[in-house]
């Protein structure tokens, strides 16, 4: 018998199929690439690729629009939020359009969410980013891997951009850990497994908290409670096989 290949630290690869059981994707869509890696049309290629990966068919997709985590940001408000409304009306308009020419699609499976939206439906969110900001100001290496992550994405390390990378990794562990159920006509809070999904590679600060699981938070039925799928590269990151120190991005 041929011995199965051990995987080794920071070895990659696609998914070959979804858990047979009811599951939900997360895309979750940036503002600043709403409009070209994310865009509708793009966004359908990426589904077209994962259905492949679907044995059993109860498997739903929540897009969680990132709109009000860019108030972060320096700018006027007001003209952001009018500039954010008309990006996510637009954005899931041009998604259906898309759907009604591909009526093999499920419509229910779909869900579209504000960022807003999936803050309200966690309990005890503040005092999870509370206590996260305090981890975070005592912990050295969280601050050396979020500063690495702010100076790839080539901004400014200050406590605009410290308290967006931090509100956005928060969302996307407690989603895989079970604490946000989504609102979804075809799956009705039923689903097992959990997976976030962006084109792109994952930050190095959200590695270490799902490593660190300052939490203790567990979530034994979502195989994927410590992943991330690569929509551009097409990987699966099990962040439990990550090596920070060793890892390039």
């Amino acid at each position: 018998m041929e011995k199965k290949k051990q995987i080794q630290k920071n070895e990659f690869f696609d998914i070959n199929k979804f858990p047979a059981k009811e599951g939900m994707l997360i895309f979750g869509i940036s503002m600043s690439k709403i409009s070209s890696l994310q865009n509708a049309k793009k966004c359908f290629s990426y589904i077209e690729e994962l259905t492949k990966k679907v044995k059993y068919p109860y498997v739903g997709l929540t897009f969680l629009y990132s709109d009000n985590l860019y108030f972060y940001q320096k700018g006027d408000a007001v003209k952001l939020n009018k500039k954010f409304q008309q990006l996510m009306i637009s954005h899931k308009n041009e998604f259906q359009k898309i759907l009604n020419k591909n009526l093999w699609y499920i419509r229910d499976s779909f869900g579209f969410i504000t960022w807003n939206q999936a803050l309200i439906e966690i309990k005890n969110f503040m005092n999870y980013f509370s206590e996260l900001k305090d981890i975070y100001n005592k912990d050295k290496t969280f601050q050396k891997y979020l500063e690495e992550d702010i100076k790839e994405s080539k901004k400014k390390i200050d406590e605009e951009n410290v308290l967006f990378i931090l509100e956005e990794i928060l969302i996307f562990y407690l989603a895989s850990k079970g604490k946000l159920k989504f609102q979804n006509k075809y799956l009705n809070g039923k689903e097992k497994w959990v997976l976030w999904c962006y084109p792109g590679k994952p930050l190095k600060s959200e590695i270490y908290l799902y490593q660190k699981n300052f939490f203790e938070l567990e979530n034994k039925e979502n195989n994927y409670e410590n992943c991330y799928y690569d929509l551009s590269e097409k990987r699966l990151y099990n962040y439990y096989n990550v090596d920070l120190e060793t890892l390039k991005l």
